[in-house]
């Protein structure tokens, strides 16, 4: 399995796009949030990823920078339905909130035409703590990560039998979540600030965001073989890939991943 990064800064980066991601396998693509705005349509178009091979979507919560950009995928994706051949279903997740936001923003903004393939061609499943899916031939299981702003569900799935991939979003890992993190082959989570700048700024107090040092010393005690670092600021976008690795590598022993927008990551 593949991690297409799409994005990787937090909500008020200009020169990178807001953090998502999609899974790959086989060619056939898990969208993970959307960013916040039609810049997701770039960003897809830049990664080589065709709509067509988009089997489903999931939104982890609310906030604009995960959310709007989805609305541009429901219209694309409408626009499959109406216009061409394409006859399969396509799937979003999310919780309660997200789905409830999905009709009422859809409502407000698109077309009849579009809303009326929601709940149909256009299918919106609720999840929550526990529900269990096949995705890309994969098990994955969302929960929730007992987010302090607004409702947010991340994710683990299945790479083998014992090898698991873990996203928990985009705020400071709960007690609760720790227990889903621990002994993963793999964990994506929010690593806002780096060293001194996190220290005297204090993201995790401020905005409920982890520093690098934060996640790292997370990973480290949870048994994390390899981490990746996004949702972060665009201030130094040149060095952030060296300022990252050099702070994490003075907490975690396992492997670190500090991302651009468009790299590739084999979930090995």
């Amino acid at each position: 399995m593949k991690i297409n990064i799409l994005g990787t800064g937090d909500a008020l980066a200009t020169k990178c796009y807001n953090t998502c991601f999609a899974l790959e396998e086989n060619n056939k693509y898990f969208l993970v949030d959307a960013g916040g705005g039609n810049g997701i349509l770039v960003q897809l178009e830049k990664a080589n990823i065709s709509l067509k091979n988009i089997e489903s979507m999931f939104i982890t919560h609310t906030h604009t920078d995960h959310f709007l950009g989805a609305i541009w995928i429901i219209r694309m994706i409408g626009r499959l339905y109406l216009r061409e051949d394409f006859n399969k279903p396509f799937y979003i997740y999310g919780n309660n909130e997200v789905i409830k936001a999905i009709i009422k923003v859809c409502e407000a903004v698109l077309p009849e035409r579009f809303n009326n393939l929601l709940g149909k061609e256009i299918k919106l499943i609720e999840v929550d703590t526990g529900n269990e899916f096949e995705i890309l031939g994969k098990k994955l299981e969302f929960f929730d990560i007992h987010a302090k702003k607004v409702k947010q569900t991340g994710i683990t799935i299945w790479l083998n039998k014992e090898d698991r991939f873990t996203f928990i979003g985009d705020e400071v890992c709960s007690e609760p979540t720790e227990k889903v993190v621990e002994n993963s082959k793999w964990l994506m989570a929010d690593a806002y600030m780096a060293g001194k700048e996190a220290e005297e700024y204090d993201p995790i107090n401020k905005h409920s965001h982890s520093t690098v040092k934060f996640v790292a010393e997370l990973s480290n005690r949870l048994n994390v073989k390899n981490l990746i670092m996004s949702h972060t600021v665009d201030k130094d976008l040149e060095n952030r890939k060296r300022i990252f690795t050099e702070d994490a590598k003075k907490y975690f022993t396992g492997n670190i991943f500090v991302p651009d927008d468009l790299e590739i990551i084999e979930l090995k």
